[in-house]
């Protein structure tokens, strides 16, 4: 049993989902965005990122949390199809099962929506991340170029064809 919990994020949880992303970011893309960028600018970026983003009635936006304190969120926006458009665990807290957790908990929820099929797009030199994917089911839909906060960065996109794999397979996992 994980030592964790999941639940749906807030409006109130929005600096902390900036800070989460914005150092994962410092974190994960410094071959890809610019240091000047990741070390003076992405925490006021993220910060107005999420102040703006909408959360619609149909998106599933999670958080994880250990004892009280914010460890990750997951954040899926839900149009035509299912996109699960961020994936984020503080550093320290990564390899205990909170990503799949996160996961398996959004797959539950777009499956209870209707959805059946989900994708993403993974900077290609996140091999941690796309390890991660492949493990649970994902298969890639080919590569292309991304802008993140106006930078370009390569890509590749992943599919779950069929959420019940991720939801199970993630599941069985944490």
């Amino acid at each position: 049993m994980p030592d964790f919990t999941i639940r749906a994020a807030t409006d109130a949880d929005r600096s902390v989902i900036a800070a989460i992303h914005a150092a994962s970011w410092q974190e994960q893309y410094r071959d890809v965005l610019p240091s000047d960028f990741l070390d003076r600018e992405i925490e006021g970026a993220m910060e107005r990122h999420w102040q703006d983003q909408p959360f619609g009635e149909g998106d599933v936006v999670l958080m994880a949390e250990r004892e009280g304190e914010a460890i990750g969120f997951a954040a899926t926006w839900c149009g035509d199809c299912a996109y699960i458009d961020n994936l984020h665990v503080r550093s320290g807290q990564r390899s205990g099962g909170v990503g799949r957790a996160l996961l398996a908990e959004t797959a539950r929820r777009l499956m209870a929506q209707g959805h059946s099929a989900a994708d993403l797009h993974v900077v290609t030199s996140n091999d941690r991340a796309r390890k991660l994917y492949g493990a649970l089911g994902g298969e890639s839909a080919g590569f292309e170029n991304k802008p993140l906060l106006g930078h370009d960065v390569p890509h590749e996109r992943i599919r779950w064809a069929d959420l019940t794999l991720l939801s199970v397979v993630a599941s069985d996992q944490t």
